[in-house]
């Protein structure tokens, strides 16, 4: 009998030390969640204080306008089939969400074969019919409509128009 409470009491106490140092790194890894959270916040609110700037804007259906604040001018390519004058990347955000236009200057097997794409609140849609893309009158800026089409479901359709600034320097994008 004195061995089993001598056994119940060494399993008490291992218990209870087992249970303490079970809580310490529970309690430490709390504090660095903790810690970590508004480091990464303050990190990103200057960039959400200071307004954008505009380099384009986008109109979907002559109803909505989007403001462009970020462009990248691609380096085009050219694979012997698709030959491209000008791959645009153009970014913005319209009510916390990211939207996009990409604007393709191509020729494809010696054919027009200008593309545009929008992703937005609408939905994600690609050009139906060859777009209209023409360099602005300062040469600095691309000019474009398009009807595009609904990514998913192919059946919704609507008209896009843009004018956005194309920066002198390239960049690799791919």
């Amino acid at each position: 009998m004195k061995k089993f409470h001598i056994g119940l009491s060494s399993l008490a106490a291992t218990a209870l030390i087992l249970t303490g140092c079970s809580s310490a790194p529970d309690d430490s890894s709390q504090s660095e969640v903790n810690q970590e959270s508004p480091t990464s916040t303050q990190g990103n609110t200057p960039e959400s204080n200071e307004p954008a700037q505009s380099l384009g804007t986008v109109r979907v259906n002559q109803a909505v306008t989007y403001s462009i604040t970020e462009l990248r001018n691609c380096e085009p390519l050219n694979d012997g089939t698709i030959e491209r004058e000008l791959e645009l990347q153009g970014f913005g955000q319209y009510e916390g969400e990211r939207i996009q236009i990409d604007v393709y200057k191509q020729m494809v097997a010696g054919n027009a074969g200008n593309e545009v794409s929008w992703s937005g609140p609408e939905g994600v849609f690609g050009s139906s019919t060859i777009a209209a893309i023409t360099w602005g009158p300062d040469g600095a800026s691309v000019l474009g409509s398009s009807e595009l089409v609904d990514s998913m479901t192919q059946t919704e359709r609507l008209m896009i128009s843009f004018d956005l600034q194309v920066p002198t320097e390239t960049v690799a994008c791919r």
